[in-house]
């Protein structure tokens, strides 16, 4: 569940407890500066403040960008009202209520409780439904999903009267029976910071920013996104459910306008401004926006002066007017995702801050982990594989097979067809025929993500890192993939694999920061910490100098031995090829024309007129 308990439990209570106090304290202090009218803004800044948590458990770990959490939030509002407020108040506003409900009267606690159990079968349709779609980070679909959601669920409060009140009366709790106090918030605003900060340091959320950093290669690394997805959605309708019903309750009635555009429009920008992938920066949002809103309030009031001088008389009414607090939100939203798209904190966190200055490091890397006996029980088989694009004929009936203790070789021209068959191997691409099994598993129709987990993981021609995840985190990633999914075979150290391949000077460095050839020997690693049957490397030595080819050499058989897994190699740098394969398959026009040990290769004239020849007049 967390990787390192110190580093993922223990301070992101701390840090948890001291955003809190920072947060709480401020209000107070506000408070106290500007009597019962802040008391009042900060009271629904603390509520805001939950609802922006529980948006950004879900935006802010997967990519997503979700315009529906307000009407999640309505979803829980209604169903909280309709079950706390007495069956008096109810008979004034819905007495032709469907299923009995004028009669329902439970305490406020369990009346949270439905709101939240109803709404979170909402999310699960919902999320079925963005599972459907293929939702990815930055996936318009998924935001038109829920973006729809908001809609419905307003049309429906304005249009269901004998269940919402309808556009004009709407729902209300009778005088004096709101809120009474901050307790309640308090405790919902802790646990909606521990919450937030526990997910995104577990397994899962770990596994939903890898995803939301690259779709592809996490599906590559055995990572479901869509099971992660699932869940950041409801762990994230859940607090936004329960800030919903303390805003009802505070506020003692509920409108259909009140969960709508506007309320979506303020959290959305206070989740940007302060920076969606941190829950420190989204709290920092929530204060930044609501200073500022009342501030454009307070300048865009009638009456209102600035050192002697009138701001609502010519010139400047045009400028502060009562819409002033809209144009800010607007102007506020527009500027950060041009100028600073990722908020004012990005993914900076107090907790990961406190970590790094309190951490015990080591003066010297770990020791290197054993090399693990290759099982050459389980063979890499591919058969018959015929695969066309359109009209054109990628691959025809092609078909090799490679054992745990070699290291097998991809060869030939440009469009020959070598990616194709790697990409068909690990689900990527469909075949029209053909077959893929690894040992007595058959592995033809498998998606990606299970076939990683089956044991075959691969790199890519162009790097897929997860950029801004540390070195460590990306081979952690790996890790806890291995760890629930490949439990028969014990994963090496993850610390361990990063100083095997030379990575510990950079464990602490962001993915983005590193160079060229760094960045290959962390794709290497990420790979072999999934304790992989076989590594499917796709031109590994691609934009390498010589001196660096031979030295991915070594690399890969140490990763590889490890690990204990076979190597299918694909590379255009014959050295490298020669140097490292026990045999060799050699493709031209989308079919295999030889293969053999290096040396039967190198002699067959085939493939000198088919590869060799032609690299050397190119």
């Amino acid at each position: 569940m967390f990787p390192d308990l110190r580093r993922d439990v223990v301070f992101p209570i701390a840090g948890s407890v001291i955003l809190f106090t920072l947060v709480v304290a401020s209000g107070l202090v506000y408070q106290s500066q500007f009597g019962g009218v802040g008391e009042r803004l900060i009271t629904m800044a603390l509520i805001d403040a939950i609802i922006v948590l529980g948006m950004q458990v879900f935006i802010g770990n997967t990519g997503i960008l979700s315009f529906g959490h307000i009407g999640f939030g309505a979803i829980a509002g209604y169903a909280f009202a309709v079950s706390a407020i007495s069956p008096v108040e109810k008979m004034k506003r819905i007495p032709d209520a469907p299923f009995g409900l004028t009669d329902v009267n439970v305490d406020p606690l369990l009346a949270v409780l439905i709101a939240l159990a109803a709404t979170l079968v909402v999310a699960l349709v919902v999320g079925l439904g963005l599972a459907r779609s293929g939702a990815e980070s930055g996936a318009v679909s998924a935001t038109v999903i829920t973006l729809a959601l908001l809609f419905v669920t307003h049309e429906v409060a304005r249009n269901w009267p004998a269940v919402t009140g309808g556009d004009r009366a709407g729902l209300s709790f009778r005088i004096g029976g709101t809120l009474n106090g901050r307790v309640a918030i308090y405790v919902a605003l802790f646990l909606a910071i521990l919450v937030a900060r526990l997910y995104a340091q577990s397994r899962g959320g770990r596994l939903a920013v890898a995803a939301r950093e690259d779709d592809l290669a996490a599906r590559a690394m055995g990572v479901n996104p869509l099971v992660q997805q699932m869940v950041a959605l409801l762990i994230s309708v859940a607090i936004v459910s329960v800030g919903a019903s303390l805003r009802v309750y505070e506020k003692g009635s509920i409108l259909p306008g009140d969960f709508f555009f506007n309320l979506t429009l303020v959290t959305l920008v206070m989740l940007i401004v302060g920076g969606r992938r941190s829950v420190s920066g989204a709290l920092l949002g929530v204060a930044v926006i609501t200073a500022g809103r009342e501030l454009a309030r307070r300048l865009g009031q009638d009456g209102f002066e600035m050192f002697g001088v009138g701001l609502d008389g010519a010139p400047l009414d045009w400028i502060f007017r009562e819409n002033l607090k809209t144009v800010f939100l607007g102007v506020s939203m527009l500027g950060f995702m041009i100028w600073r798209p990722s908020g004012l904190l990005d993914d900076w966190e107090l907790d990961e801050w406190l970590h790094a200055k309190f951490r015990r490091s080591r003066e010297s890397p770990p020791a290197s982990p054993q090399v693990v006996e290759p099982d050459d029980s389980a063979s890499l088989v591919a058969s018959g594989v015929d695969v066309a694009f359109g009209g054109f004929q990628a691959l025809t009936g092609v078909g090799i097979e490679a054992a745990r203790s070699e290291v097998v070789g991809i060869i030939g021209p440009n469009g020959a067809g070598k990616t194709t068959l790697l990409n068909v191997i690990t689900g990527l691409v469909e075949s029209d025929s053909g077959r893929i099994s690894l040992g007595d598993t058959d592995l033809t129709t498998a998606p990606s993500f299970k076939i990683a987990r089956s044991g075959l993981v691969r790199t890519f021609q162009n790097l897929r890192l997860f950029a801004s995840l540390t070195v460590r985190e990306n081979v952690e990633v790996s890790y806890l993939v291995a760890a629930s999914h490949r439990r028969h075979r014990s994963p090496c150290d993850v610390d361990g694999l990063i100083a095997a391949a030379g990575l510990w000077a950079h464990r602490d460095r962001r993915a983005r920061e590193l160079d060229y050839g760094t960045s290959r020997r962390l794709e290497l690693a990420r790979a072999a910490a999934t304790a992989p049957a076989f590594l499917l490397l796709d031109e590994p030595t691609s934009g390498m100098s010589d001196s660096e080819s031979l030295q991915m050499i070594e690399q890969v058989r140490q990763m590889a031995g490890l690990v204990g897994a076979g190597v299918v190699v694909i590379d255009h740098d014959l050295n490298f090829i020669i140097g490292i394969c026990d045999r060799i398959y050699c493709l031209d026009c989308g079919q295999v024309i030889a293969h053999g040990t290096p040396e039967e290769i190198q002699a067959d004239p085939v493939v000198q007129a088919a590869y060799i020849g032609s690299t050397a007049e190119g």
